[in-house]
């Protein structure tokens, strides 16, 4: 069965999650750059002067084996880095086209 993280990220985070990317045997991934927004827990991330800063999005798409390990690494990080500036969605995938 396959599955999907969609992961929202601090763009200073990027070479982290690459690296658990290669980690996990996961080959493709779609990658959205300047995301903004905010979350629970941080400030807006607007790109602005007043609200600076901007996230990157990834989409991975993977068998659930892979994305179960993937989400390990991402709750690691998400600790290392004091629980803001990571977010992931993992939703079921029904097909591929």
């Amino acid at each position: 069965m396959e599955k999907m993280m969609i992961l929202v990220y601090n763009s200073a985070y990027e070479k982290d999650f690459l690296h658990c990317i290669d980690e996990c045997g996961i080959t493709g991934y779609t990658k959205i750059s300047k995301v903004f927004g905010k979350g629970r827990k941080g400030g807006p991330r607007l790109g602005t002067h007043i609200w600076p800063g901007e996230n990157e999005m990834m989409i991975i798409s993977a068998d659930a084996e892979k994305i179960n390990i993937m989400a390990d690494k991402v709750r690691e990080e998400k600790l290392n880095k004091g629980g803001k500036g990571v977010k992931a969605f993992i939703l079921p995938v029904e097909e591929q086209i």
